[in-house]
């Protein structure tokens, strides 16, 4: 599923019926909402679009908004620690067993830089008032224990089930998982850390039968059940799985 090109974002209008953040896309073709796990209620509208019409439209489905709000609520798990900055004390990788420390030391101006010391201890240093700064050098920084957690485990994966692909990398996104391409390259989300092993390699497992099956046939379910039996009950639990990624990484795609 391609990603929306935001070209506006707006917090919601008084006297609205419930809270929200306005995203005009131009993709959009029409009005719709969407409930993020952390960014909470989401109104995409095309270019143009009449915002007097925002308030009738949340009106008609406030049933549904109320239902995946109170299911959302329902799943959220409790908040790590975060700073007085909204970032992060510590980092969590349960799937891998690891766990990271964050130390943050404001030196008012300057480069935002981040150094690994020894014990699993992040320093971050610099102007560590600059969130977005701060928060895209976490990031990165994520993307690289990805890279050194995630690919490896696709690797050994594949190799004891008999799969072959042609490349394999790491990105930062908000809307997929995992992803194979017709060339058989797969992606990986960089989020995949924060989430249960058994449902790392469910994701694993489904991209590489992908490398088979290029499509959600009977066939491709089929292959997926044979490699991991547990299939339908994870691919459940995946509807839920945002739940895993804190809140501190934002929608930010790298």
């Amino acid at each position: 599923m391609p990603l929306p090109f935001f070209t506006n974002n707006t917090p919601s209008a008084a006297g609205t019926p419930f809270p929200y953040t306005l995203k005009v896309s131009a993709r959009a073709k029409s009005a719709r909402l969407k409930m993020m796990p952390h960014g909470g209620l989401v109104v995409v509208v095309p270019p143009g679009f009449d915002k007097k019409q925002i308030a009738t439209l949340l009106l008609h489905h406030e049933a549904w908004i109320k239902k995946v709000s109170a299911r959302f609520d329902a799943h959220r798990p409790d908040p790590l620690p975060l700073s007085a900055g909204g970032l992060p004390c510590t980092i969590d990788f349960p799937g891998f067993a690891e766990s990271w420390s964050v130390t943050y030391k404001d030196r008012g101006s300057g480069e935002v830089e981040l150094i690994e010391e020894q014990e699993r201890t992040l320093l971050v240093s610099g102007d560590v008032a600059d969130k977005a700064l701060t928060q895209k050098l976490l990031s990165l920084w994520l993307k690289k224990r990805a890279q050194v957690h995630l690919l490896p485990a696709l690797e050994k994966l594949a190799a004891a089930h008999g799969f072959s692909y042609t490349s394999a990398g790491v990105r930062l996104q908000h809307s997929r998982w995992g992803s194979c391409s017709s060339r058989r390259s797969i992606t990986l989300n960089s989020k995949l850390l924060f989430l249960p092993d058994y449902l790392v390699r469910y994701i694993m497992v489904h991209e590489l039968c992908h490398t088979v099956q290029m499509n959600h046939s009977r066939a491709f379910w089929s292959l997926v059940h044979q490699h991991d039996p547990l299939c339908q009950s994870n691919n459940r639990e995946m509807k839920h799985a945002w739940k895993y990624v804190p809140s501190w990484l934002g929608q930010r795609e790298l």
